[in-house]
């Protein structure tokens, strides 16, 4: 079952490839890919980085009670 799977996708693929409309598509496919990758790239170059932010810093702000010694747990 699993040969006869391949066996069909294999001439497939080779049909594909042999079809020039087929490849023309899959090369703008490839250029439509790479812009997008680089219209990407340069929208997060131009982010500013992001600090490292340590708990400390979070919760400076934050007022935590003292913890009740009677509460079971």
């Amino acid at each position: 079952m699993l040969s006869e799977t391949i066996e069909r996708v294999n001439r497939l693929r080779q049909q594909a490839l042999a079809d020039p409309a087929f490849i023309q598509s899959a090369k703008a496919h490839e250029k439509a890919i790479h812009s997008q990758d680089n219209q990407h790239a340069s929208k997060s170059k131009s982010a500013k980085p992001r600090k490292d932010r340590t708990l400390a810093d979070i919760y400076q702000q934050a007022e935590f009670g003292q913890r009740d010694d009677t509460a079971n747990h």
